[in-house]
Protein backbone atom coordinates (compact mmCIF):
# COMPACT_ATOMS: atom_id res chain seq x y z
CA UNK A 1 0.00 0.00 0.00
CA UNK A 2 1.17 3.23 -0.74
CA UNK A 3 2.46 5.52 2.41
CA UNK A 4 0.30 7.99 4.03
CA UNK A 5 1.69 11.31 2.71
CA UNK A 6 0.89 9.87 -0.63
CA UNK A 7 -2.41 8.62 -0.19
CA UNK A 8 -3.58 11.92 1.33
CA UNK A 9 -1.73 13.35 -1.92
CA UNK A 10 -4.09 11.16 -3.75
CA UNK A 11 -7.15 12.13 -2.05
CA UNK A 12 -6.76 15.60 -2.55
CA UNK A 13 -5.67 15.26 -6.25
CA UNK A 14 -9.34 13.27 -6.84
CA UNK A 15 -11.55 15.54 -3.81
CA UNK A 16 -13.56 16.87 -7.44
CA UNK A 17 -14.26 13.32 -8.22
CA UNK A 18 -17.62 11.00 -7.58
CA UNK A 19 -17.06 9.10 -4.55
CA UNK A 20 -18.71 6.18 -5.86
CA UNK A 21 -16.92 5.95 -8.93
CA UNK A 22 -13.86 5.92 -7.25
CA UNK A 23 -14.82 2.98 -4.72
CA UNK A 24 -15.28 0.97 -8.15
CA UNK A 25 -11.82 1.21 -9.06
CA UNK A 26 -10.13 -0.92 -7.29
CA UNK A 27 -8.35 -2.46 -10.22
CA UNK A 28 -7.80 1.46 -11.75
CA UNK A 29 -5.59 1.75 -8.28
CA UNK A 30 -4.44 -1.38 -6.82
CA UNK A 31 -1.96 0.30 -4.54
CA UNK A 32 -4.75 2.31 -3.50
CA UNK A 33 -7.36 2.09 0.00
CA UNK A 34 -10.02 2.90 -2.43
CA UNK A 35 -13.04 2.68 -0.01
CA UNK A 36 -11.02 4.29 2.58
CA UNK A 37 -10.19 7.08 0.14
CA UNK A 38 -13.72 7.32 -1.48
CA UNK A 39 -14.81 8.26 2.02
CA UNK A 40 -12.20 10.99 2.62
CA UNK A 41 -13.15 12.54 -0.44
CA UNK A 42 -16.70 12.54 0.08
CA UNK A 43 -15.86 13.65 3.80
CA UNK A 44 -13.89 16.06 2.26
CA UNK A 45 -16.83 17.56 -0.53
CA UNK A 46 -19.05 18.38 2.32
CA UNK A 47 -16.42 19.86 4.85
CA UNK A 48 -15.93 22.39 1.71
CA UNK A 49 -19.77 23.20 1.95
CA UNK A 50 -19.89 23.87 5.85
CA UNK A 51 -16.58 24.34 7.10
CA UNK A 52 -14.80 25.83 3.95
CA UNK A 53 -11.36 26.99 5.96
CA UNK A 54 -11.05 23.15 6.51
CA UNK A 55 -11.09 22.24 3.13
CA UNK A 56 -7.04 21.48 2.59
CA UNK A 57 -4.64 18.73 1.71
CA UNK A 58 -3.69 16.64 4.61
CA UNK A 59 -6.65 16.74 6.82
CA UNK A 60 -8.43 13.12 8.07
CA UNK A 61 -12.20 12.42 8.47
CA UNK A 62 -13.21 9.59 10.33
CA UNK A 63 -14.96 6.69 9.05
CA UNK A 64 -18.37 6.30 10.83
CA UNK A 65 -19.61 9.91 11.72
CA UNK A 66 -22.32 12.02 10.61
CA UNK A 67 -21.58 15.77 9.58
CA UNK A 68 -25.48 16.04 10.40
CA UNK A 69 -24.88 17.39 14.23
CA UNK A 70 -21.58 18.99 13.58
CA UNK A 71 -21.61 23.02 13.61
CA UNK A 72 -21.36 24.61 10.32
CA UNK A 73 -18.22 27.44 9.75
CA UNK A 74 -20.33 30.43 10.21
CA UNK A 75 -22.34 28.79 13.34
CA UNK A 76 -18.95 28.01 14.69
CA UNK A 77 -17.87 31.31 14.55
CA UNK A 78 -20.59 33.14 15.49
CA UNK A 79 -20.35 31.02 19.07
CA UNK A 80 -17.29 32.43 19.32
CA UNK A 81 -18.50 35.98 19.34
CA UNK A 82 -20.94 35.26 22.49
CA UNK A 83 -17.97 34.08 25.02
CA UNK A 84 -14.10 34.62 25.47
CA UNK A 85 -11.87 33.99 28.54
CA UNK A 86 -8.53 32.19 29.37
CA UNK A 87 -9.88 28.44 29.71
CA UNK A 88 -12.79 26.15 28.19
CA UNK A 89 -14.02 22.87 27.91
CA UNK A 90 -15.93 21.16 24.88
CA UNK A 91 -17.34 18.21 26.84
CA UNK A 92 -18.61 17.01 23.58
CA UNK A 93 -15.77 17.00 21.01
CA UNK A 94 -16.98 15.35 18.18
CA UNK A 95 -15.00 16.40 15.18
CA UNK A 96 -13.86 19.27 16.54
CA UNK A 97 -15.03 22.03 14.57
CA UNK A 98 -16.62 24.08 17.78
CA UNK A 99 -13.17 23.36 19.53
CA UNK A 100 -10.97 24.49 16.90
CA UNK A 101 -13.07 27.79 16.36
CA UNK A 102 -12.83 28.59 20.43
CA UNK A 103 -9.57 27.67 20.49
CA UNK A 104 -8.89 30.77 18.91
CA UNK A 105 -10.43 33.08 21.45
CA UNK A 106 -9.08 31.25 24.16
CA UNK A 107 -5.96 30.93 25.58
CA UNK A 108 -5.99 27.35 26.10
CA UNK A 109 -9.34 24.80 25.11
CA UNK A 110 -9.56 21.11 26.67
CA UNK A 111 -11.30 18.95 23.65
CA UNK A 112 -12.81 15.81 25.26
CA UNK A 113 -13.88 12.72 23.47
CA UNK A 114 -14.90 9.29 24.60
CA UNK A 115 -13.75 7.35 21.26
CA UNK A 116 -10.05 7.10 21.34
CA UNK A 117 -9.87 7.11 17.52
CA UNK A 118 -11.73 9.94 16.79
CA UNK A 119 -9.38 11.79 19.36
CA UNK A 120 -6.08 10.63 16.98
CA UNK A 121 -8.04 12.41 13.93
CA UNK A 122 -8.77 15.38 16.06
CA UNK A 123 -5.32 15.32 17.15
CA UNK A 124 -4.35 15.10 13.54
CA UNK A 125 -6.60 17.57 12.37
CA UNK A 126 -5.68 20.97 14.90
CA UNK A 127 -1.86 19.93 13.88
CA UNK A 128 -3.05 20.12 10.30
CA UNK A 129 -4.94 23.46 11.42
CA UNK A 130 -1.99 25.20 13.65
CA UNK A 131 -4.14 24.82 16.92
CA UNK A 132 -0.92 24.27 19.57
CA UNK A 133 -3.05 25.74 22.39
CA UNK A 134 -5.64 22.49 23.12
CA UNK A 135 -5.27 19.56 25.33
CA UNK A 136 -7.00 16.47 24.03
CA UNK A 137 -8.33 13.95 26.81
CA UNK A 138 -9.96 10.73 26.25
CA UNK A 139 -12.89 10.09 28.47
CA UNK A 140 -16.74 10.83 28.88
CA UNK A 141 -17.90 14.22 29.49
CA UNK A 142 -19.65 12.52 33.07
CA UNK A 143 -16.13 10.90 33.83
CA UNK A 144 -13.83 13.98 33.01
CA UNK A 145 -16.17 16.41 35.09
CA UNK A 146 -16.24 13.47 37.76
CA UNK A 147 -12.23 13.17 37.57
CA UNK A 148 -10.69 16.81 37.07
CA UNK A 149 -9.12 19.13 39.31
CA UNK A 150 -9.39 21.84 37.21
CA UNK A 151 -11.44 24.91 36.79
CA UNK A 152 -12.65 26.74 33.71
CA UNK A 153 -14.46 29.63 32.67
CA UNK A 154 -16.80 27.85 29.98
CA UNK A 155 -18.00 24.59 29.34
CA UNK A 156 -19.16 24.10 26.36
CA UNK A 157 -21.62 20.65 25.20
CA UNK A 158 -23.15 19.80 21.93
CA UNK A 159 -25.09 16.05 23.18
CA UNK A 160 -25.30 13.61 20.98
CA UNK A 161 -28.95 13.48 19.30
CA UNK A 162 -28.36 9.45 18.75
CA UNK A 163 -29.76 7.12 21.29
CA UNK A 164 -29.50 3.64 21.29
CA UNK A 165 -32.41 2.54 21.44
CA UNK A 166 -34.50 5.67 20.38
CA UNK A 167 -32.85 6.70 17.36
CA UNK A 168 -32.60 10.27 16.67
CA UNK A 169 -33.85 12.47 19.51
CA UNK A 170 -33.79 15.87 20.62
CA UNK A 171 -35.32 16.24 24.13
CA UNK A 172 -32.64 16.93 26.49
CA UNK A 173 -32.95 13.67 28.90
CA UNK A 174 -32.67 11.20 25.91
CA UNK A 175 -29.28 13.08 24.52
CA UNK A 176 -26.24 12.12 25.57
CA UNK A 177 -24.71 13.17 27.93
CA UNK A 178 -27.78 14.24 29.92
CA UNK A 179 -27.46 18.09 30.54
CA UNK A 180 -29.92 17.80 33.36
CA UNK A 181 -28.14 15.02 35.16
CA UNK A 182 -24.79 16.84 34.95
CA UNK A 183 -25.57 20.22 35.23
CA UNK A 184 -24.87 21.05 38.99
CA UNK A 185 -21.07 19.35 38.95
CA UNK A 186 -20.77 20.93 35.15
CA UNK A 187 -21.49 24.18 37.36
CA UNK A 188 -18.78 23.68 40.33
CA UNK A 189 -16.39 23.67 37.59
CA UNK A 190 -16.96 26.71 35.36
CA UNK A 191 -19.33 29.61 35.72
CA UNK A 192 -20.79 29.09 32.63
CA UNK A 193 -22.29 26.49 30.46
CA UNK A 194 -22.89 27.24 26.78
CA UNK A 195 -25.70 24.70 25.55
CA UNK A 196 -26.22 23.14 21.54
CA UNK A 197 -29.65 22.04 20.79
CA UNK A 198 -31.77 20.60 18.19
CA UNK A 199 -33.92 23.89 16.88
CA UNK A 200 -36.63 21.46 17.21
CA UNK A 201 -36.66 21.22 21.11
CA UNK A 202 -39.76 23.29 22.55
CA UNK A 203 -37.23 26.29 23.75
CA UNK A 204 -39.75 27.96 26.65
CA UNK A 205 -39.98 24.47 27.97
CA UNK A 206 -36.12 23.74 27.46
CA UNK A 207 -35.52 26.84 29.42
CA UNK A 208 -37.38 25.95 32.35
CA UNK A 209 -35.89 22.55 32.82
CA UNK A 210 -32.41 23.83 32.40
CA UNK A 211 -33.29 26.63 35.35
CA UNK A 212 -30.10 29.07 35.65
CA UNK A 213 -30.29 30.25 31.63
CA UNK A 214 -29.52 33.75 30.82
CA UNK A 215 -29.28 34.06 27.29
CA UNK A 216 -30.85 32.29 24.33
CA UNK A 217 -29.64 32.37 21.05
CA UNK A 218 -31.84 31.04 18.12
CA UNK A 219 -29.42 30.75 15.42
CA UNK A 220 -30.87 30.82 11.18
CA UNK A 221 -29.06 30.97 8.00
CA UNK A 222 -30.30 30.91 4.66
CA UNK A 223 -33.93 29.76 5.23
CA UNK A 224 -33.80 27.24 7.85
CA UNK A 225 -33.46 27.31 11.93
CA UNK A 226 -30.09 25.43 12.22
CA UNK A 227 -29.15 25.58 16.60
CA UNK A 228 -30.44 26.79 19.30
CA UNK A 229 -27.95 27.89 22.43
CA UNK A 230 -28.69 28.19 25.91
CA UNK A 231 -25.65 29.90 28.67
CA UNK A 232 -26.53 28.70 31.65
CA UNK A 233 -24.78 30.59 35.10
CA UNK A 234 -24.55 29.75 38.46
CA UNK A 235 -26.86 32.52 39.29
CA UNK A 236 -30.79 31.87 38.41
CA UNK A 237 -32.28 34.68 35.92
CA UNK A 238 -36.48 34.81 36.66
CA UNK A 239 -37.85 33.41 33.27
CA UNK A 240 -39.55 36.94 32.39
CA UNK A 241 -35.73 38.15 32.14
CA UNK A 242 -34.12 35.99 30.23
CA UNK A 243 -32.34 37.22 27.07
CA UNK A 244 -33.58 35.49 23.59
CA UNK A 245 -31.81 36.51 20.43
CA UNK A 246 -33.28 35.81 17.32
CA UNK A 247 -30.12 35.98 14.68
CA UNK A 248 -29.87 35.18 11.42
CA UNK A 249 -26.53 35.33 9.97
CA UNK A 250 -26.48 36.48 6.35
CA UNK A 251 -24.58 35.06 3.72
CA UNK A 252 -21.81 37.96 3.66
CA UNK A 253 -21.17 37.72 7.12
CA UNK A 254 -23.97 40.19 8.53
CA UNK A 255 -25.45 39.08 11.86
CA UNK A 256 -29.39 40.63 12.18
CA UNK A 257 -29.97 39.97 16.04
CA UNK A 258 -33.78 40.87 17.47
CA UNK A 259 -33.23 40.56 20.52
CA UNK A 260 -36.28 40.35 23.52
CA UNK A 261 -36.94 39.21 26.86
CA UNK A 262 -40.13 36.73 27.45
CA UNK A 263 -41.37 39.55 29.71
CA UNK A 264 -41.24 42.12 27.19
CA UNK A 265 -42.86 39.15 24.60
CA UNK A 266 -46.14 38.74 27.17
CA UNK A 267 -46.60 42.67 27.93
CA UNK A 268 -46.08 44.35 24.10
CA UNK A 269 -49.37 45.50 23.00
CA UNK A 270 -50.25 44.25 19.60
CA UNK A 271 -52.53 45.61 16.54
CA UNK A 272 -54.60 43.50 14.54
CA UNK A 273 -55.14 44.34 11.08
CA UNK A 274 -56.74 43.38 7.43
CA UNK A 275 -53.92 43.37 4.40
CA UNK A 276 -52.50 46.64 3.97
CA UNK A 277 -50.02 47.68 1.19
CA UNK A 278 -47.07 45.41 2.38
CA UNK A 279 -46.55 41.74 3.84
CA UNK A 280 -43.92 40.80 6.20
CA UNK A 281 -42.63 37.06 6.79
CA UNK A 282 -40.22 36.97 9.76
CA UNK A 283 -36.83 35.05 9.37
CA UNK A 284 -37.00 31.53 11.03
CA UNK A 285 -34.79 32.43 13.91
CA UNK A 286 -37.69 35.18 14.94
CA UNK A 287 -40.93 32.04 14.49
CA UNK A 288 -38.71 29.58 16.10
CA UNK A 289 -37.99 32.40 19.23
CA UNK A 290 -41.72 33.04 19.53
CA UNK A 291 -41.17 36.76 19.03
CA UNK A 292 -44.23 37.37 17.50
CA UNK A 293 -45.74 40.25 19.66
CA UNK A 294 -42.11 41.94 20.25
CA UNK A 295 -41.47 41.51 16.64
CA UNK A 296 -44.81 43.86 15.69
CA UNK A 297 -43.91 46.26 18.68
CA UNK A 298 -40.26 46.67 17.36
CA UNK A 299 -40.79 47.45 13.66
CA UNK A 300 -44.40 49.40 14.32
CA UNK A 301 -46.34 46.32 12.13
CA UNK A 302 -49.68 45.21 12.38
CA UNK A 303 -50.61 41.77 12.80
CA UNK A 304 -52.77 39.75 10.50
CA UNK A 305 -54.20 37.07 13.30
CA UNK A 306 -53.44 36.21 16.98
CA UNK A 307 -51.91 33.13 15.48
CA UNK A 308 -51.06 34.16 11.87
CA UNK A 309 -47.15 35.29 12.18
CA UNK A 310 -47.62 37.52 8.94
CA UNK A 311 -47.69 41.16 9.68
CA UNK A 312 -48.95 44.00 7.15
CA UNK A 313 -48.02 47.67 7.11
CA UNK A 314 -49.41 51.08 5.04
CA UNK A 315 -46.02 52.26 4.26
CA UNK A 316 -42.90 49.62 3.26
CA UNK A 317 -40.82 49.79 6.84
CA UNK A 318 -36.74 49.11 5.50
CA UNK A 319 -34.24 46.31 7.11
CA UNK A 320 -36.87 44.37 8.45
CA UNK A 321 -35.31 41.02 9.40
CA UNK A 322 -37.48 38.70 7.26
CA UNK A 323 -38.88 38.63 3.59
CA UNK A 324 -40.85 41.49 2.44
CA UNK A 325 -43.92 41.29 0.11
CA UNK A 326 -45.79 44.22 -1.98
CA UNK A 327 -49.36 42.83 -1.85
CA UNK A 328 -51.46 42.92 -5.17
CA UNK A 329 -54.37 41.30 -4.20
CA UNK A 330 -56.38 39.67 -1.62
CA UNK A 331 -58.99 37.46 -2.81
CA UNK A 332 -61.15 34.39 -1.36
CA UNK A 333 -59.69 30.97 -0.96
CA UNK A 334 -61.24 30.01 -4.63
CA UNK A 335 -59.61 28.64 -7.92
CA UNK A 336 -61.08 31.03 -10.20
CA UNK A 337 -60.45 33.91 -8.19
CA UNK A 338 -56.38 33.20 -8.29
CA UNK A 339 -56.66 32.37 -11.36
CA UNK A 340 -58.08 35.49 -12.49
CA UNK A 341 -55.13 37.01 -10.90
CA UNK A 342 -52.45 35.10 -11.65
CA UNK A 343 -53.11 33.66 -15.29
CA UNK A 344 -49.44 32.54 -15.92
CA UNK A 345 -50.76 29.87 -13.10
CA UNK A 346 -47.51 30.22 -11.50
CA UNK A 347 -46.94 31.12 -7.98
CA UNK A 348 -44.99 30.23 -4.77
CA UNK A 349 -47.05 29.15 -2.17
CA UNK A 350 -46.53 29.48 1.41
CA UNK A 351 -49.57 29.24 4.48
CA UNK A 352 -49.53 30.24 7.96
CA UNK A 353 -52.34 29.41 10.24
CA UNK A 354 -54.56 27.74 7.39
CA UNK A 355 -56.32 24.12 7.08
CA UNK A 356 -54.65 22.95 3.74
CA UNK A 357 -50.26 23.09 3.67
CA UNK A 358 -48.96 24.65 0.78
CA UNK A 359 -49.28 21.32 -1.70
CA UNK A 360 -52.53 21.14 -1.43
CA UNK A 361 -53.09 24.55 -1.75
CA UNK A 362 -51.35 24.60 -4.78
CA UNK A 363 -53.40 21.86 -6.19
CA UNK A 364 -56.98 23.35 -4.72
CA UNK A 365 -55.68 26.85 -6.44
CA UNK A 366 -54.40 24.61 -9.94
CA UNK A 367 -51.09 26.51 -9.43
CA UNK A 368 -47.49 24.86 -10.79
CA UNK A 369 -44.73 25.82 -8.35
CA UNK A 370 -42.15 28.90 -8.56
CA UNK A 371 -41.95 32.34 -10.84
CA UNK A 372 -41.63 35.79 -9.46
CA UNK A 373 -45.29 35.74 -7.96
CA UNK A 374 -45.80 34.86 -4.23
CA UNK A 375 -48.91 33.38 -3.04
CA UNK A 376 -49.90 33.41 1.14
CA UNK A 377 -52.85 31.22 2.26
CA UNK A 378 -53.70 32.21 6.20
CA UNK A 379 -56.82 32.91 8.28
CA UNK A 380 -56.93 36.68 8.56
CA UNK A 381 -58.00 38.84 11.34
CA UNK A 382 -62.02 38.45 10.79
CA UNK A 383 -61.26 34.42 10.90
CA UNK A 384 -61.45 34.04 7.30
CA UNK A 385 -59.44 31.62 5.14
CA UNK A 386 -58.10 34.08 2.78
CA UNK A 387 -54.87 33.86 -0.34
CA UNK A 388 -52.64 37.06 -0.72
CA UNK A 389 -51.47 37.92 -3.96
CA UNK A 390 -47.41 39.19 -3.96
CA UNK A 391 -44.52 40.04 -5.58
CA UNK A 392 -41.16 40.18 -3.34
CA UNK A 393 -39.14 43.09 -2.24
Amino acid sequence: MLPDPTIQAFIWAHRLDDPQRIALSARKYPDVPVAYVAGQIDFLQKIQKKVPSWYRQGLRFPAAISMEQASSEATAEFKTTLVRGGKMADLTGGLGVDSSFFARKFQSITYVEPNAELLEITRHNFEALGIDNATLVCATAEDFLQNTTETFDLLYLDPSRRHTHKGKVFQLQDCGPNILEIKQLALEKAPMILLKTAPMLDISLAAHHLGSVSNIWVVASGDECREVLYLIERSPTPFPEINVHAVLLEKDGAVRDVHFTYGEEQQTGVDYALPQQFLYEPNPAVLKAGAFRAFAGRFGLKKLHQHTHLYTSEAFVPDIPGRCFSIEAVCKYDRKAVQALIPAGKANVSTRNFPDNAEAVRKKLSLSDGGEVYVFAFTDVEERKVIAVCRKI
